[in-house]
């Protein structure tokens, strides 16, 4: 069966349309809001064309519903709008947990998008008296998370070589009270992802302490190598929490489907015990959706595999003809790239200019902002899970070509 998608590509409806204000942050947003989002806001009016996006194609619920079988199907034919479990469906669960090694069902627990999930597991674990060390850059609203938790330091990403974790600075910024390491891997904007000897010496350091290690996996399905795959922290350390969704490699955003998967069953209480303040319960057409998607993963995750992979080609010989603009590095992970811009004007302002003159929205590296530790600011993260990224990189080419002949 073709899975035919009958979405419709661009920037979201009800984006707002007024001209942009005067920025009040460096040129980037207001301050002290959330850099990502109001960036958005803010340029998403003159963009016409989407090269923010880091989730894979979005699916069609028409699509997503040809891939299910008869158990299913019966499901959502008979399916209520009551309340579901506030773990997340038991048959749900027992699917996410057979993505795993190790798990039960009860070692997984189901929440609004894996956002929730890091906000929950965060809240959960940490109080005023703690401290947490925080690999950057990472998603802001995790690292704010923290921040209002309790006591945190960062550590970041070495850009040379290729990102790699500083394990020396992370056992630099372990206090007597540390409790945990927050971490994304693969990570955005930069597409790092750890090796297996990084990832065994971190296991190691975090045992040795007796720290949580949490790390967001959500752009697992999407590294460009699968066989290159470190395995899920959960299934490598009993104190490891991995946390994932099916918004980015699945494309399916809109189910806002999360998880926390945790072998410690009485920290899982804890976190369901958070959860149970925002949100009781998924809703039941999403848990049905969700497990859908994810006895179909291989087709899923093929397709928006596929598209990254065109669009990986198309920006490989689009920076290849800029060597001057661009560095000659190579993307790692199939939603996304994050290549250094070296224009004159800055990657902030190039792509300020990229939206107003040609309707091509990209992210400046800037929007990555720490406190807690330096987030370079001379890249940009271009979007590659999308059908629209294959048009929209043949204008930036454009715009770049126009720029050279300045």
């Amino acid at each position: 069966m073709a899975l035919k998608d009958d979405a419709a590509p661009g920037l979201w409806a009800g984006a707002r349309t007024e001209a942009p204000g005067p920025d009040t942050d460096h040129g980037i947003a207001p301050a002290g809001s959330f850099a990502l989002a109001a960036y958005l806001d803010r340029w998403s009016a003159c963009a016409h064309h989407d090269l923010a996006a880091s989730d894979s194609e979005p699916l069609s619920l028409a699509a997503l519903l040809r891939l299910a079988g008869p158990e299913d199907r019966r499901r959502w034919r008979r399916a209520d709008l009551g309340y579901a479990d506030p773990r997340g469906a038991s048959w749900l669960r027992a699917t996410i947990a057979g993505c795993y090694r190790r798990l039960a069902a009860d070692d997984v627990l189901v929440s609004a998008g894996a956002q929730e999930a890091v906000a929950c597991v965060l809240s959960a674990l940490l109080g005023p008296a703690d401290h947490a060390v925080v690999v950057v850059p990472i998603y802001q609203p995790s690292e704010l998370v923290v921040s209002r938790l309790c006591a945190a330091d960062g550590v970041a990403l070495r850009p040379e070589p290729a990102w790699t974790l500083d394990l020396d600075g992370l056992v630099a910024a372990i206090r007597p009270n540390t409790r945990l390491v927050l971490m994304n891997f693969p990570n955005s904007p930069t597409g790092a992802s750890l090796d297996r000897t990084t990832l065994e010496r971190l296991v190691d350091l975090c045992r040795r302490h007796g720290l949580w290690l949490v790390n967001d996996e959500v752009y697992r399905q999407t590294d460009l190598d699968p066989g290159r795959a470190v395995p899920p922290v959960v299934d490598v350390y009993e104190r490891g929490i991995s946390i994932n969704g099916l918004s980015k490699g699945f494309g399916l955003p809109g189910l806002r489907v999360g998880w926390a998967a945790c072998r410690d069953r009485g920290a899982l209480d804890r976190v369901l015990a958070v959860k149970s303040l925002l949100s009781s319960c998924l809703a039941g057409p999403s848990e049905i959706l969700a497990q859908v998607a994810l006895r179909a993963e291989q087709r899923l995750t093929g397709r928006a595999r596929a598209i990254g992979r065109r669009n990986h080609h198309r920006l490989r010989a689009l920076l290849d003809r800029y060597p001057n603009l661009f560095d000659p590095e190579e993307p790692t992970n199939l939603a996304f790239a994050c290549p250094r811009f070296r224009g004159r004007e800055g990657a902030t302002e190039f792509s300020k200019a990229l939206a107003s003159e040609d309707g091509v929205l990209v992210l400046p590296s800037a929007l990555w902002h720490s406190a807690l530790a330096p987030v370079p600011t001379d890249r940009l993260r271009l979007g590659l899970g999308r059908v629209g990224s294959g048009a929209a990189l043949g204008i930036l080419g454009d715009h770049l070509q126009r720029r050279a002949g300045r």
